[in-house]
C-alpha cells in the first residue's frame, strides 16, 4: 500500500457545523435511496445517466450540493491564472467520463504553498456542482461551503510522477464547438485533434465578435470539416495565430462554456501551454514587465535626469529560438529616442521568456513600451515574429508609489482619490511591478506593505498566484484596479519572494475618528483612513458596543475614554469563528488590516491573538485579563505556538487530542500563578514520535473551565 501524504488546510472536517449549514445532502445517501460506496469514481460524478451510473451524486440532490468523499485521479492541468483557481483530474486509463474539474477558488494548488504538479495522484473531498447549459454546463468539485474565498476543499496526495492518461484522438467533427453527443464524455479529459488544421477565425479579428479572449477556431484542411474552438486564455495566455496558419495537431483539456453574443453553450479545447500546439509557425509577444531595477535618476519638471539599470521580463506565446531571441538588436524601447538602450537579451523560463537588461532614462512610474520583431520559434527558427509591442510602467515601484493619489483625481468638482495607475472606473490599468512585505491573508484578498510602514504604504492583492506569507518580501507584476474605492493589485503574472525582512511595524493609536474618516483629501492636509488603507494597524482601549454571537463582526467604540466613534471589527477571514465574542462594554485591543468595503473603513483581525480583552478599562487593575485567553498561531502550521493567560492562580492542564478524542501530547499540567504563558507544539506525541499531519484539538483546562481550539498540522 502506498503511503498517503496529506495536505489539509482550512476547515477539513466535512461534517463540521459550518459545512452542515450549506451542504444539502451528504454522500453517499442511505435508505430509502440506494446504498453507495464512500469512494466514488470520476465516472459516477460526470455520467448523469443514472442507469449507467446509479450512484451519480446529483440524482439525490435536486439543488446540487452533495458532499463526495475521496474522488481519485491524476492531475492533468491547472487553471493557475488569478484570481479563481482550479485543477483537473482524470482516471489513469483515459476512459470516457473519466475527467473532472476541481475548483479551488482563491487557492492555487500549482503555487508554492501547495506545490502540486502534473502527474500527482490525488483524492479530493468536496461538493459536486453541476452548472446548467446556459451557465456554462461544467461539472466540478469544490469545497463544501461553496464559497470562493475559503479553503475547505480537502486534497490528499497519494503519489507523484505518474504518467498522464493517454490522449483521446478525436476528429474535428467529434470535437465540434457546437454541442452534440460526442464531446460530453470527454469533458475534463485530455484529447488531441490531428491535422492538417487551418486557423479559420480568431478573437482578434475586427468586426467578428463572439469568440472568447485569446481563442480561435480551426478546421481540417480536408473538407468537409466542423470548427473546433481552441481556448488560449483560461489555462495559459496564448495569442491566436493569424487566420490561415497551418497547424499539425492541437491537444488539451475539454471544457464546456459559453461563447457568442447572445451567449450559447459551446465546447472547447483548453491548451495548457504553447507546447499543446504543434506546427511550424511564429511565436508572439504576450506580456512585458520589470522584474528588477536600480534607479538613480529623477525628474525635474520636463527634464529627465539620471538613468536606471533594469531587467524587463518578456513572455512569449511559444518557446523562442535562442539565436534570434538573444540578439538584442531585435528589441527597442520607446524611450530609445531619448537615450535608453537594450544592452543584453537572455532566454529564460524554459524558452518561454526573454529577460532584457536595459539602461533607461525614464523615471520610475513613467510609461514605457518595448518592441520586438524578427524572433523565431523553437520549433521553427525561420518562422519570424512580426513587429509586436507591449506597454508597461517603468521601474519596480513601492506600495506608497502605487497608493499615491493621482493629482487629477483630487481636482475638479468630484474628488475621488484614485491611484494614477488604475484604469478608467473599475478597469485595471497598465501592467506594472510593485514590491512589498506580506502582512495578512484573507482568502482571495491578501495584503502587503512597505517595510517602513509610512502613510499609504499598504495595498491589497486580489487572488495572487501564491499566498503572501507574513514578513516575506515579494515582487509582484500585475495591474492596479480601484475596486469599491479600495486600491488592489490584480491579474498578477509574476510573483517572486525576494527576502524575509519581517512584518513592518504595526501602526498603533487610540483615535479611530481619523481611521474611519473617508473624506477625499483634496488639499492633502487630512490624516484619515485613506492614508492607512491596507495597512497593519492596532487600536487600543476600544469598548465593545454590542453583544454578538460566535463568528459575527461587532462594533467597538473609542477612543478611550469618551468612546464617541465606532469602528467595525470585521470577520473578513473567519477568525472570529474561533474567538469567544467579548461581552458588550468590555475593553479590547484589536490588531488587523484596515480594509475599505461598502463605503466604510473597518479593521480585520488576522488571527485570534489579534483581539486582546482587558479585565478593566486601561489604568485599572494589575494588567491581566479578567478572562482566560487562549489562542494558537500559526494555524495551519508544522509548529504551532499556543498562548494562554490566567487571570488568577489556578490548576491548569494543556493537552493535544486527535479527532478520535485520544490524548496525543501533554504540554502543561499543575498549579500556575496569574500571568501569560506560551507553549510550542512541534507535532510530536508524548513519546517523541511525529504525530503526522491532520486535524487536532488543543484542550486547555483552567480549574473547572475547559477551552478548545481546532488546529491543522501540516506535513
Amino acid at each position: 500500500m502506498r503511503k498517503l501524504v496529506t495536505t489539509l488546510l482550512g476547515i477539513t472536517l466535512l461534517a463540521s457545523t459550518a459545512s452542515a449549514q450549506i451542504v444539502k445532502y451528504k454522500y453517499p445517501p442511505g435508505p430509502p435511496y440506494r446504498t453507495c460506496p464512500d469512494t466514488l469514481k470520476i465516472f459516477d460524478v460526470e455520467q448523469s445517466d443514472t442507469t449507467l451510473a446509479p450512484c451519480h451524486p446529483a440524482q439525490y440532490s435536486p439543488a446540487g450540493g452533495d458532499t463526495v468523499l475521496g474522488i481519485k485521479g491524476i492531475i492533468i492541468g491547472f487553471d493557475a491564472k488569478p484570481s479563481a483557481f482550479a485543477f483537473y483530474i482524470q482516471n489513469s486509463q483515459g476512459n470516457p467520463f473519466g475527467g473532472v474539474q476541481v475548483f479551488s477558488g482563491a487557492y492555487n494548488y500549482a503555487g508554492l504553498d501547495f506545490g502540486y504538479a502534473l502527474g500527482d495522484s490525488v483524492a479530493v473531498y468536496g461538493t459536486t456542482q453541476e452548472f446548467p447549459a446556459g451557465a456554462n454546463g461544467t461539472t466540478e468539485i469544490e469545497g463544501p461551503d461553496i464559497i470562493q474565498s475559503t479553503n475547505d476543499l480537502v486534497v490528499r496526495k497519494i503519489s507523484s510522477g505518474n504518467p498522464l492518461p493517454p490522449f483521446k484522438i478525436l476528429t474535428t467533427s467529434q470535437m465540434s464547438w457546437i454541442p452534440g453527443s460526442t464531446q460530453e464524455p470527454w469533458e475534463g479529459c485530455l484529447v488531441r485533434v490531428r491535422g492538417s488544421l487551418r486557423v479559420g477565425r480568431t478573437s482578434t479579428q475586427n468586426g467578428r465578435p463572439g469568440l472568447p479572449t485569446n481563442s480561435f477556431l480551426v478546421v481540417s484542411v480536408a473538407s468537409p470539416s466542423d470548427s473546433v474552438l481552441i481556448d488560449g486564455n483560461t489555462l495559459t495566455t496564448f495569442t491566436p495565430p493569424s487566420v490561415g496558419t497551418l497547424i499539425d495537431s492541437i491537444q488539451g483539456i475539454v471544457n464546456e462554456g459559453t461563447s457568442g453574443s447572445p451567449a450559447f453553450t459551446s465546447y472547447r479545447i483548453q491548451i495548457r501551454d504553447s507546447d499543446d500546439i504543434l506546427g511550424s509557425f511564429a511565436t508572439s509577444l504576450s506580456d512585458a514587465y520589470p522584474i528588477a531595477d536600480t534607479f538613480t535618476g529623477q525628474q525635474d519638471g520636463p527634464v529627465i535626469l539620471g538613468t536606471s539599470n533594469e531587467t524587463i521580463r518578456m513572455d512569449f506565446g511559444r518557446r523562442v529560438d535562442t539565436a534570434t531571441a538573444e540578439d538584442e538588436t531585435k528589441y527597442s524601447l520607446a524611450s530609445g529616442i531619448d537615450g535608453s538602450t537594450v544592452d543584453l537579451a537572455t532566454v529564460t523560463n524554459g524558452g518561454r521568456s526573454v529577460d532584457l537588461n536595459i539602461t533607461s532614462v525614464r523615471p520610475e512610474g513613467a510609461s514605457e513600451t518595448v518592441t520586438a520583431a524578427g524572433i523565431g520559434s523553437q520549433s521553427c527558427p525561420s518562422c519570424l515574429m512580426s513587429t509586436q509591442n507591449r506597454t508597461f510602467i517603468n521601474g519596480v515601484l513601492s506600495v506608497a508609489q502605487v497608493q499615491a493619489a493621482a493629482p487629477e483625481s483630487l481636482s475638479g468638482s468630484v474628488c475621488t482619490d484614485r491611484s494614477k495607475f488604475g484604469g478608467t472606473g473599475s478597469a485595471p490599468g497598465v501592467r506594472l511591478t510593485v514590491s512589498g512585505v506580506g502582512t495578512g491573508q484573507f482568502g482571495s484578498l491578501q495584503y502587503m506593505e512597505d517595510a517602513n510602514a509610512a502613510n499609504r504604504s499598504g495595498v491589497s492583492v486580489f487572488g495572487p498566484s501564491s499566498g503572501l506569507q507574513l514578513g516575506k518580501r515579494y515582487l509582484i507584476a500585475g495591474q492596479i484596479q480601484e475596486f469599491g474605492s479600495e486600491t488592489e493589485v490584480v491579474n498578477n503574472v509574476f510573483l517572486q519572494n525576494t527576502g524575509n525582512p519581517g512584518i513592518p511595524p504595526v501602526r498603533v493609536g487610540k483615535d479611530i475618528t481619523s481611521l474611519t474618516d473617508s473624506t477625499c483629501d483634496a488639499a492633502g492636509n487630512i490624516d484619515n483612513g485613506e492614508d492607512k488603507e491596507g495597512m497593519l494597524i492596532k487600536i487600543v482601549d476600544l469598548r465593545v458596543a454590542e453583544k454578538r454571537t460566535l463568528g459575527q463582526s461587532f462594533f467597538a467604540a473609542g477612543p478611550c475614554c469618551t468612546f464617541l466613534d465606532t469602528i467595525l471589527v470585521s470577520n473578513l477571514n473567519g477568525v472570529l469563528n474561533a474567538v469567544v465574542p467579548p461581552d458588550s462594554g468590555s475593553i479590547v485591543d484589536v490588531t488587523g488590516i484596515l480594509h475599505f468595503a461598502s463605503g466604510t473603513f473597518r479593521i480585520c483581525p488576522r488571527f485570534a491573538s489579534d483581539i486582546f480583552k482587558h479585565a478593566f478599562p486601561t489604568g485599572v487593575g494589575d494588567g491581566h485579563s479578567g478572562l482566560v485567553e487562549f489562542s494558537a498561531f500559526p494555524n495551519p502550521a508544522r509548529t504551532t505556538t499556543i498562548n494562554f493567560s490566567l487571570p488568577r492562580k489556578d490548576d491548569v492542564e494543556l493537552a493535544i487530542y486527535d479527532v478520535l478524542g485520544r490524548r496525543v501530547a501533554l504540554l502543561a499540567k499543575g498549579t500556575m500563578p496569574a500571568g501569560q504563558y506560551s507553549k510550542k507544539w512541534e507535532g510530536r506525541d508524548d513519546s517523541g514520535k511525529n504525530a503526522g499531519p491532520g486535524v487536532y484539538f488543543l484542550r486547555l483546562r483552567v480549574g473547572k473551565e475547559v477551552f478548545k481550539l481546532r488546529s491543522v498540522k501540516l506535513n
